[in-house]
């Protein structure tokens, strides 16, 4: 490939790792989404989705951690531990290897982080300490055990070089198990394989040895780590002081091609995949560090987002290559696109966690909020021009509406889009709007910007009647949802009425859209969990008529379970407790008078002077009969939205 534009040159100079030469130096990392698969190798879904990311113009994909030994055995979309994983290995590199990138793969063990219940008899580690999500006490690792391991990373390397892979990238991030070797915090042990430096890198360079030898002279070999493991409270932690010499150990014996670097571990999850309130590209200035020590090429990821932000820390020499996994799961055609001059054109990844995150950790193949498509791959039809062209309605410019139009548009249909309101986005305009969630507005530019660009017609302050007749062959209803009482119902549904004396009460939508105003001291009811309720606590706190906020939730803490499962919860509820948001846990709300608030253990709460609902939507009403998708249809949230909108406009 030629030097790509003038404005970001790094990006697009070929860079070396050891004897595999990509062609630019935006790639993907492997990253656990694509999951829910026990046979060997890679499957349909993941090879869909990878190679779709390589016909996106990405230098270098890379295949999730993938388990090289029974005692791994998790709920990873790849594994390498038996022969019956090459061909489908095979497969996949020579269609990537046709679409002109190549081909990555990260080899792993998880050690105490895996879990009986995911398949493998049992954990194992250096030490005797609990994996911090699965509680359970791992086996001690025995010599034995870690010479059968290295056979077994041994045996990966092979299969991974008969299949004609490029890379590959033995896993030490994090607290995975090379990496728990690697911790004096966290490898106690006394023999060789414990202590001192060289004695803690003792494992880490037998499986290097192996796999380099392995895999032979025509495959780079390099490692993924974290720079620190940020456990909470640690007066000593594993950080950079500790992370920077154990990548010299292996740089001086000549044993890597390059080191990609990531930080955390599982007791700070949001440092391993920051969420939206995360700041960008926030390993940049320790990766120069490790460009200054090391001799190999560094490769940086940690939530870089666009070209301008890769660009800066190339430029700067800060790194060698730039990683982007959930920029990518939002976009599979990010290079296509930059080199192209579109760069306008690229789905912006919000960092939300939503679908690539959250629905891994429900145990169900990861996605995109705004990309539903991600990891359908294979049983999603392209997006093809109509036979007959019509003329679209779309009622609504939420979500749902706005990606109905720019699919239809795309479609090569005629499309009016009718929006009630002064601006689009509809709740997720209001979210994108309250504390902490601004990387939600380039999504919404981006959707504006399509529309603009395919020609959509949009109509502001255009409400549609239910009884209106509209110039259109078809017309679809994306109105969303209005504030209600539906979660109450959820765990009470014997309240019909909802909490008695609640009726007439504000609802948060309400306040989040300045239709309600609070003052003095706040309750807020809450019954629905997630964002919402999160978004409404710190509007009403930044609010200065507003004294004190309390919040009253079934849920164990602020925003759950939601933001449990994308990590969000361990910046969120700090957050709000050194904010003053007090939070009444695992507390439901029996009744209110006259600004009281009377709990279910039987204690009364106040008096307040503002108590505001937050107990979820219903849809608003449609015709009946009618084409309504998103949240008018069912609420849903975005992914609900999105999801509807790709389904119904391949049928038009």
């Amino acid at each position: 490939m030629t030097a790509g534009p003038t404005p970001y040159p790094h990006l697009f100079s070929p860079i070396k790792l050891g004897p595999c030469v990509l062609r630019h130096r935006a790639i993907i990392p492997g990253h656990s989404m694509m999951m829910s698969h026990f046979e060997p190798g890679v499957s349909d879904r993941l090879h869909a989705y990878l190679l779709r990311r390589a016909q996106g113009g990405a230098a270098l994909v890379g295949i999730e951690s993938a388990p090289v030994h029974e005692s791994s055995l998790n709920f990873s979309a790849a594994s390498v531990f038996s022969d019956d994983a090459v061909p489908s290995l095979r497969r996949l590199a020579d269609a990537v290897h046709q679409a002109g990138s190549k081909l990555s793969i990260i080899l792993w063990h998880g050690g105490h982080n895996i879990s009986h219940r995911y398949g493998a008899s049992h954990a194992v580690a250096p030490s005797m300490i609990p994996g911090p999500r699965t509680r359970e006490t791992p086996k001690v690792i025995t010599r034995r055990e870690i010479a059968e391991l290295v056979n077994a990373y041994a045996a990966a390397a092979r299969r991974c070089r008969e299949a004609g892979l490029d890379v590959l990238e033995v896993q030490t991030a994090t607290d995975y198990l090379l990496g728990n070797f690697m911790s004096p915090r966290l490898n106690w042990r006394t023999d060789e394989y414990g202590g001192s430096l060289e004695n803690r890198m003792r494992i880490v360079v037998e499986v290097l040895e192996a796999v380099r030898d392995a895999a032979g002279p025509d495959i780079a070999v390099g490692v993924r780590t974290s720079v620190a493991h940020h456990i909470p409270g640690d007066p000593d932690d594993y950080d950079i002081e500790d992370s920077l010499p154990c990548m010299k150990f292996l740089d001086e014996r000549g044993l890597v091609d390059y080191v990609s670097l990531i930080t955390g571990s599982h007791w700070s999850f949001p440092q391993t995949i920051p969420p939206m309130t995360m700041p960008r590209a926030g390993l940049a200035d320790e990766a120069a560090q490790f460009k200054a020590a090391l001799s190999v090429p560094v490769t940086v990821a940690g939530k870089i987002r666009t070209a301008a932000e890769a660009e800066a820390i190339l430029s700067a020499g800060q790194a060698d290559v730039i990683a982007m996994a959930r920029t990518w799961i939002a976009e599979p055609d990010w290079m296509r696109k930059l080199e192209s001059g579109r760069e306008a054109e690229i789905r912006p990844c919000m960092s939300c966690n939503l679908g690539c995150i959250g629905f891994v950790a429900r145990r169900i193949p990861g996605t995109c909020v705004l990309n539903p498509v991600t990891g359908r791959e294979s049983a999603t039809p392209p997006i093809t021009r109509a036979l007959t062209p019509k003329r679209i309605a779309v009622i609504g410019g939420g979500p749902a509406g706005l990606e109905a139009a720019r699919l239809s548009a795309e479609r090569g249909h005629t499309v009016t889009l009718y929006e009630a309101n002064g601006n689009l986005g509809g709740q997720m305009h209001l979210a994108a709007h309250a504390p902490n969630r601004g990387e939600m507005l380039p999504a919404l530019q981006w959707w504006a910007n399509e529309l603009r660009r395919l020609g959509v017609n949009v109509l502001l302050n255009r409400p549609v009647r239910l009884d209106e007749k509209l110039a259109a062959d078809v017309v679809i209803w994306a109105v969303g949802a209005e504030p209600a009482i539906t979660q109450v119902w959820r765990i009470r549904p014997y309240l019909p009425d909802g909490i008695p004396g609640t009726a007439g009460l504000a609802h948060g939508r309400d306040v989040l859209r300045g239709a309600v105003t609070a003052h003095g001291k706040v309750l807020v009811i809450d019954e629905e969990g997630g964002w919402p309720v999160v978004s409404l606590a710190e509007t009403l706190n930044a609010d200065p008529r507003v004294t004190s906020v309390l919040v009253t939730t079934p849920e164990a803490a602020l925003g759950g379970p939601e933001l449990d499962l994308t990590g969000d919860s361990a910046l969120v509820v700090p957050r709000a407790r050194a904010n003053g948001i007090v939070t009444r846990s695992n507390t439901l709300v029996t009744a209110v008078e006259n600004g009281m608030a009377t709990l279910d253990n039987g204690e009364r709460i106040g008096p307040f002077d503002t108590i505001i609902l937050s107990t979820g939507t219903r849809p608003r009403a449609t015709p009946e009969d009618t084409l309504a998708i998103g949240d008018c249809l069912a609420p849903r949230g975005i992914y609900g939205a999105t999801n509807d909108a790709e389904r119904i406009t391949q049928t038009l």
